[in-house]
């Protein structure tokens, strides 16, 4: 017995030695390259198949209900694991300029190809018709274009997103934003041809068009003030921002959803008493959560780590009581806000009057040690709380919604509280200590308990499901030294959803 755990001992050195070489050699690659990576940050190469693998898995969860976006992102995940690999592979042995495009970049590209013809037209029985006539039409030359975007973005795109934000991202990190951007798009080429045939009747229908439309919208105006340098001047900014908005983004929505997008928002916002309860109830989350970055930014005081935390606490606030009791909503603005998030940040980036230089005093104060050009922490706590919603299945459980709650807004806001007043026992190497570690894992069993307790979870199960999840993942965020905000709720959903 003691000769085989020597051995598994052993080898699990081995792997880690392989693993730090593979490291070293991919960081070495990047910086011969000029790509500039996060200071203070390890490459994270394990976590750059996390989107691929929780698209994977949400396809399979769905087996018996498939949708046009839940297949088509699906079937990508698989392209995006093979692009992570692929692009691993060459940062590991390539010594040329690595930002170029390269032969073994086809691999991801031939195999997402493949899946999409092959697997799609098996599937597709559980399409509509519509999406299944336009498929068989043009299904040989639709597949190729899309098992080259994935290819391409995955791998190649990765890179460029590191050049054009220089220190911003680890490896693994711009691997996933650059992942759930080409599920965004994917999304979208899927579903606003079938609505344009097929105007959506149900309320997640309409706000899943409404979203893709409205954030398609925002990077659109990113992409317009990098290309042209006079849209940063504020006239022009403002100009172009509102009249694309009325003239293009509105006008589109009115046509794929057959009725004005404004006045259903109005309409569904004030169609019962708990929505408007909810809406009331977070708009006061949101003036506390101003009124703290003003009071803050006026004081010209650092904000603390503790500080920061306060709004993981109004973030658990504003997200429970709408995963029980109004998920679509929360939806809604869940999207809404990332938008209007994006739009900021541009905004302060360019620093475009009146709200840039407002903008960049609130960034100089709340700014995080690891963000540097873009204020991405935030935007990676909206995501990792909204991850779970945002994937394209239809039966997913409660338990596995509150994937970003429990890991990024109960267990790290705990560990970070418990660790600064009590945490003396420090973990080998690490600042993090075991009192935190054991205050994150108790706040997030707690809470699974008292949603059992109160029956919002039904399935007695959840506990001991969640125990083992939990405590992997507190370990993980104990450990590793990528953004919690991003990385946590992913592997939470992982866990939760097998």
């Amino acid at each position: 017995m003691k000769v085989t755990f020597d051995r598994t001992i052993d080898k699990m050195e081995m792997a880690f030695v392989k693993y730090q070489n593979l490291e070293e050699k991919v960081l070495e690659n990047l910086k011969i390259n000029g790509i500039k990576h996060r200071s203070k940050g390890s490459s994270g190469l394990w976590i750059g198949g996390l989107i691929g693998f929780c698209a994977v898995l949400t396809l399979l969860k769905e087996s018996n209900s498939y949708s046009e976006i839940c297949l088509v992102t699906g079937l990508g995940g698989f392209g995006l694991i093979v692009s992570c690999l692929s692009l691993y592979v060459r940062l590991f042995i390539g010594n040329g300029a690595i930002k170029d495009f390269h032969a073994i970049y086809f691999l991801p590209s031939i195999t997402t190809s493949m899946l999409y013809l092959l697997v799609a037209n098996k599937a597709i029985k559980y399409i509509h018709h519509v999406f299944l006539d336009h498929y068989t039409s043009a299904g040989l030359l639709t597949s190729l274009i899309w098992g080259l975007s994935v290819g391409s973005l995955g791998t190649w795109g990765v890179l460029q997103l590191m050049s054009h934000c220089p220190g911003c991202f680890t490896i693994g990190e711009a691997t996933i934003v650059m992942h759930g951007i080409i599920l965004f798009l994917l999304s979208v080429a899927t579903n606003v041809p079938l609505r344009y045939h097929l105007p959506p009747i149900h309320n997640d229908d309409i706000v899943t068009v409404i979203l893709q439309i409205g954030i398609l919208y925002v990077l659109s105006v990113c992409i317009l003030c990098k290309s042209f340098s006079i849209l940063r001047f504020p006239l022009y900014f403002y100009t172009m921002l509102f009249g694309t908005f009325f003239l293009l983004a509105v006008p589109l929505l009115y046509v794929l959803l057959d009725k004005n997008p404004i006045t259903w928002i109005l309409f569904y916002i004030t169609g019962e008493p708990h929505r408007i309860t909810l809406i009331i109830y977070w708009t006061i989350c949101l003036l506390f959560c101003v009124f703290v970055i003003i009071f803050q930014t006026l004081s010209g005081i650092r904000a603390t780590t503790s500080i920061r935390k306060y709004f993981h606490v109004l973030a658990v606030l504003v997200y429970i009581p709408g995963l029980i009791f109004e998920p679509t909503l929360l939806y809604l603005g869940s999207g809404v806000i990332m938008g209007i998030f994006i739009l900021f940040e541009l905004s302060r980036i360019l620093h475009i009057s009146p709200l840039g230089d407002i903008l960049q005093k609130g960034f100089i104060v709340f700014v995080d040690e690891k963000d540097t050009l873009i204020s991405l922490t935030p935007l990676y706590l909206l995501c990792g709380l909204s991850f779970p919603l945002w994937m394209p299945a239809s039966n997913v459980s409660l338990f596995v919604l509150l994937s970003g709650v429990l890991t990024v807004g109960i267990g790290d806001t705990a560990a970070s509280f418990v660790g600064s007043k009590w945490g003396k026992h420090k973990w080998p190497g690490l600042e993090k200590s075991l009192e935190g570690t054991l205050g994150c894992v108790i706040s997030q069993l707690g809470t699974i308990m008292v949603l059992v307790y109160m029956r919002y979870i039904n399935d007695q199960w959840s506990l001991l499901r969640g125990i083992p999840s939990v405590i992997a993942i507190s370990f993980v965020e104990t450990k590793t030294d990528q953004i919690d905000n991003l990385i946590l709720p992913l592997l939470m959903y992982l866990c939760l959803i097998i």
